[in-house]
This record gives C-alpha cells, structure tokens and sequence, in this order.
C-alpha cells in the first residue's frame, strides 16, 4: 500500500486545530508513524484490535510510557474529529464508529514536582559553557555540566569521581562511580565521544596530579577536593552566564532532566532505572543487572537527543500534558 487516506485527513485535522505548534509537530510525527504501521500490514480501514497491535508493537520496542500516551493521544483526537465530521469530508460511513473510544492510554504521572530542563535549555546549557570556555574553572564546569544532563550522576558523585576511576572498558570510555564513603562500585556510566572531549579538554589544562577527576581551583584543600558547597557556588554562576537564573533549577535538576529526556527520545523504563543506578523497584519498576548495563548506551543516545536531534516538539508536547 503506496498511500493511505489518512494521510490528507491528518492534515486537515492538524488544520483545523488551534493547539501548540510544538504539539502539532509531535501528533504529526505520530501519524506518520501510526499510517506506516497501516500501509505495512495494509489496513485501509483500522479496526480498535488493530489499534491495539499498533500500541502493543510500540511496546515491544521498548517505548516509553510518555513516548506511547503522545501517540494515543493524537489518535483520539484525529478519529474523534473523523467521526464527528464524516458527512462533511465525505468520507466512509466507517469512520461514525470511533475505533479509539474503547481504548485506555497510558498511565503516566500527571505532575513533576521538581523542575525540568526543557530540551532546548539543555541544548543550551552544554553549548553556552562551552562557548564560553576561557579559564580552566571554565573547562571544569562545562565538564561536570555536561556530564551530569547525559549521565544523571548525582552531585556527590561527581565530587568523590577520581581520574582512576575514568577508564577504558570493551574499547569505549566510562566513568565507574564512587559512593559517598569513597568506596568504588561496580556500576559505571557510558561516556559519550562530546563529552569525553570535553573532560579532555579539561584534564589537558591540568597541571597538577592531584587524583580527582574534577577539584577546587582554590587552595582549600590539599588534594583539590570539591567542597560541598561547590555546586550551589558554581551553578549559579553558569546559569546567570547562559541567562537560566531565577527558574529554580538546581545542580539535581539535572538528574532528573536526564531521565526525563531519556524516557522522551523512546528509552525504556528498564534503561532509565539503569541509567539512574536505582536500589527500589518503586523507583522505576525494574532492576537492570550489570551485564545489561554494560549493553545500554542510554547516555550516547542522551547526548545525540540533546545535540543532534530535533525533537524538541515531543518533549514541548509532553510539558503541555503534565502542567494541564
């Protein structure tokens, strides 16, 4: 099946409705996505079972929650609209039967009580501390910026990290991650290639050989180890720098922006609690053992979502949803 009807019908519907434009490029990429679907398995006329396969077959691939209720969502609307306006398009007597009726989307949270980099501040943020780079505390919090929006690593975290503990694993970077008494685990976090040029960056402007990954340009600790005041110090300075103060993010935002675009861009929950390092099922439902983490690339594919793609309509989309 070359072309589908509800191709054109889409767009009328899109037409018609007065909704974000970020909205509309995100219900567009879902019809695009969902009329494949039809044109491959040659449906002309979608039946609620056949909706049903569709959503089922986003599932099997691993789509996020988030990812599936923007897709039900624009298919609501498109076959509510449909039925509603069947004697005027002129089309088939099928569509007064609305197929999407019976069908429950997703449940997600409806609210997120911290707040979140929205993809394009994130985009933002890694860029400007980049641009910006003069001085060597420059290097450092571009680093550390850049490293806490694709790996989720929590502030102590980056604080305890010693350049030892940034290694080569199977060919391919990762920084294996330290508890807060210092004592080495066995988890790690993949480094995307942007980001290890960044701590590059910074290491090479090093002249010290002190053993943390990252330390005070100040001389208030003899092996250079960040204060835990640090981060309130230095994240107000990058915001106001990349003009993101006064909208209350906090170094932790950062954690929790992570999980959050990783869930957008399609990743799976048993990815994100990877990703996130997780003890509690309640966190994020599964656990993830260390040989699947070794397989998950959550933090290349973080890296490419916030620089290299443009899909800042579905993550714009989702916002619109959890503040309603």
């Amino acid at each position: 099946m070359e072309t589908h009807e509800l191709q054109d019908l889409s767009e009328i519907y899109l037409s018609q409705r007065n909704i974000a434009s970020e909205t509309k490029r995100a219900y567009r990429i879902a019809y695009k996505h969902y009329i494949n679907y039809l044109k491959d398995h040659e449906i002309t006329y979608a039946k609620t079972s056949d909706v049903i396969s569709y959503r089922d077959h986003k599932r099997m691939f691993g789509h996020s929650s988030h990812y599936i209720y923007i897709q039900i969502c624009a298919l609501k609307g498109l076959y509510r609209y449909l039925k509603n306006n069947q004697d005027h398009l002129n089309i088939s007597s099928v569509y007064l039967y609305d197929v999407l009726k019976a069908i429950k989307n997703e449940n997600i949270k409806h609210h997120i009580k911290k707040p979140v980099l929205s993809l394009e501040q994130a985009r933002h943020l890694i860029l400007h501390t980049k641009k910006i780079r003069k001085s060597i505390w420059h290097y450092r919090d571009h680093a550390i910026i850049y490293l806490m929006l694709t790996t989720a690593l929590r502030t102590y975290e980056v604080i305890h990290a010693k350049r030892e503990d940034y290694q080569m694993l199977n060919g391919s970077r990762v920084l294996y991650v330290r508890q807060k008494n210092e004592n080495l685990s066995d988890e790690f976090v993949n480094i995307p290639p942007g980001l290890e040029r960044a701590i590059e960056d910074y290491l090479n402007k090093r002249k010290d050989d002190l053993p943390y990954l990252f330390v005070t340009t100040k001389n208030t600790s003899p092996k250079g180890h960040l204060a835990p005041t640090f981060f309130s110090d230095m994240f107000k300075r990058v915001l106001k720098a990349c003009g993101l103060d006064g909208l209350g993010i906090t170094p932790h935002c950062l954690r929790h922006s992570a999980a959050i675009m990783n869930l957008l861009r399609g990743g799976s929950l048993e990815a994100t609690k990877s990703l996130l390092r997780h003890k509690d099922i309640q966190s994020t439902l599964v656990y993830k053992d260390y040989l699947d983490r070794l397989d998950n690339d959550s933090e290349i594919e973080i890296d490419k979502f916030i620089l290299k793609e443009e899909a800042n309509h579905l993550y714009m989309a989702l916002m619109d949803y959890l503040q309603s």
